[in-house]
């Protein structure tokens, strides 16, 4: 289907389920610049090197899982309208190619591009072998993240390259200042209690940059498919031999699960983590700063508190 009757379509669609378009999903102010990322840690990357010069927008809302996530006629009708679109890429937001089938003049930028030598691959499970998304819980890969961003802009805009460059600056260096922070508070944590299983598998990456050992979890990689009777067993065994009694959810995701497997392994839910998805807009975990120094103030805490 050809991106104009798509993006028809999509309007069609909004008007007659009586939604009035915002300014996002309707025609942009002249002159104002759209760039859209698929997920709130690449929305938040963004506007710290866009800073006034585009308004950025996300896709996925905060607290919603990326992994099932179908786009709406409304974000088909901002991707028709964006310049810029970031994605992550590795499957967490696949679903992509429809943003960019409604959008055909836009710059699609995958911020992991040239990252391959840093990917981690899922170890087990029905996705065993396939590329770890979760490379932005390694603050020091964001760092990349953020320089691949900021080339977006200055490619896209060269007029405005001194002033991406100055934000993008400033910005690596409040991620240098957390990955020195977090290095600092993982290290009151006793060895043996940098454990963790979770729900997703989400933290390989912070784990190999934190000195973490990953005891298991769940999902390998898509939320929807459901672990099995044997995985859950396996599960418990894992547990077991290690030692660990502290659990944590993600708040993208149902406690449900994790809070019956804490109770038959005599361990306990401690609190939940921010994994895919920043905080509300406006609150402590609402930018990936916050989200990974809130994570990790968690982690130290209730580890050391432990059972």
């Amino acid at each position: 289907m050809a991106s104009g009757v798509l993006i028809s379509l999509g309007i069609l669609m909004l008007v007659a389920a009586g939604i009035t378009p915002s300014l996002s999903t309707g025609s942009l102010p002249q002159g104002e610049r759209l760039a859209v990322a698929t997920t709130t840690i690449l929305w938040d990357v963004a506007r710290n090197v866009a800073g006034d010069l585009w308004r950025v927008e996300y896709v996925v809302e905060p607290g919603r899982d990326p992994h099932t996530f179908e786009p709406t006629p409304q974000d088909m009708v901002k991707a028709a309208n964006a310049k810029l679109i970031f994605y992550n890429g590795f499957n967490v937001d696949q679903w992509i190619t429809r943003l960019i089938a409604a959008s055909p003049k836009a710059n699609v930028v995958r911020v992991t591009e040239g990252l391959e030598e840093l990917v981690l691959k899922v170890p087990d499970g029905p996705y065993a072998g396939r590329e770890d998304p979760h490379m932005w819980m390694d603050t020091t890969i964001v760092i990349k993240y953020t320089e691949r961003i900021r080339d977006a802009f200055v490619k896209n805009d060269s007029a405005n390259a001194d002033e991406y460059r100055k934000n993008a600056s400033s910005y690596i260096s409040q991620l240098e200042a957390l990955d020195a922070w977090i290095k600092h508070e993982v290290s009151r944590l006793d060895r043996t209690r940098r454990l963790l299983f979770t729900q997703e598998n989400a933290f390989q990456y912070f784990a190999r940059a934190y000195d973490f050992g990953i005891v298991g979890y769940f999902y390998s990689i898509v939320t929807e498919v459901e672990p099995s009777a044997f995985d859950v067993v396996m599960g418990i065994e894992k547990v077991r031999k290690s030692g660990l009694c502290v659990f944590f959810i993600e708040t993208t995701l149902s406690p449900k699960m994790m809070e019956m497997f804490a109770r038959q392994v005599s361990g306990r839910v401690a609190a939940k983590l921010y994994t895919d998805s920043i905080g509300p807009i406006g609150s402590q975990t609402g930018s990936y700063l916050g989200m990974m120094k809130y994570n990790v103030e968690i982690m130290v805490r209730e580890l050391s508190r432990w059972c």
